[in-house]
């Protein structure tokens, strides 16, 4: 595997784009390349709870190479697309932004796109290469949100007897505290801890500049930008039965679990795939993979797009 040696990172950039499925709000966006260019293009999609810009330490590196976006999902970071949890019928409203994102660049650029994506942003990335082969070049996951085929039932089957581990992270989740009486609180709240605790240098304080609102009195305070219950409908609704769109996807990939507490359900029906692929367990790692080993993510993210 390929790990690349470090190089002068990119400046950052962030665009609010609207696009034609909303005729409303819009959608945050950062961009690790100023131009339009001849190189490849790479998509990358956060988790749950999270922002585009948490992911800056993992692919700024990556602008040498490639074009390099990175979206905030609706009910995340600067997106103002509309996001009320009571009206939260499953991840599939990502996967139609997705699409419509990805329609985007691929105009914009001219050829396809290649997407990754950690969590629930590597579902999304299955779900968008599922039902739209033509817009997607291949994919990079990291530990996604991929339930087994009886997923869905069981999904209804705890809403009914209270047990399950979505309906425990929705409640933490949905606790979560909201105002903050500066940045650095909440860095200083969260770093060591919890979640957080595996994660390198520089991803804590990248999703914290990402995800966070200025209040307007003039003040140091500041809001999560993604709101708890927002958070909490994500890791409650119901799950797709995302063997169905494993199925049907066509583009090489390569699929990086976590050692302990993975997400990802479903290893086998990826192994059954005829593509080009890659499958592999990260030593030593947890669903925080990116902010754990962000070098071997990266060398995997340039071996499979340069494959």
């Amino acid at each position: 595997m390929h790990i690349p040696r470090k190089k002068e990172q990119s400046m950052l950039q962030h665009h609010q784009i609207s696009l034609p499925h909303e005729n409303a709000g819009s959608l945050s966006l950062y961009q690790w390349q100023n131009e339009v260019s001849e190189r490849p293009v790479l998509h990358w999609a956060h988790a749950n709870g999270f922002n585009g810009r948490t992911y800056d330490p993992l692919l700024s590196p990556l602008a040498a190479q490639f074009d390099v976006y990175a979206w905030d999902a609706r009910g995340h970071g600067l997106s103002t697309f509309a996001a009320e949890p009571k009206k939260m019928t499953g991840w599939d409203i990502y996967g139609r932004d997705l699409i419509a994102l990805v329609e985007h660049l691929a105009e914009k650029h001219g050829r396809k796109i290649w997407l990754g994506g950690h969590s629930m942003g590597g579902f999304t990335s299955v779900f968008v290469a599922a039902q739209r082969p033509d817009l997607v070049a291949g994919l990079i996951l990291a530990d996604p949100v991929i339930v087994p085929r009886i997923g869905p039932l069981t999904y209804l089957a705890a809403k009914i007897t209270g047990k399950h581990g979505g309906l425990a992270l929705a409640k933490m989740a949905a606790k979560r505290r909201v105002d903050w009486p500066s940045k650095e609180k909440i860095k200083a709240a969260y770093f060591g801890r919890g979640a957080f605790a595996s994660w390198q240098d520089g991803f804590l304080d990248a999703y914290v500049e990402g995800g966070v609102l200025p209040h307007d009195d003039g003040s140091n305070k500041v809001s999560l930008a993604c709101a708890p219950h927002w958070e909490a409908a994500n890791f409650k609704g119901p799950q797709l039965n995302c063997h169905a769109f494993i199925r049907r996807i066509k583009a090489p990939f390569t699929l990086l679990t976590a050692e302990h507490g993975s997400t990802t359900r479903a290893r086998q029906s990826f192994a059954t795939l005829d593509v080009d692929k890659k499958i592999s367990v990260v030593a030593g790692t947890s669903h925080f993979l990116p902010m754990e080993v962000p070098d071997l993510l990266r060398g995997e993210i340039i071996d499979r797009i340069e494959a």
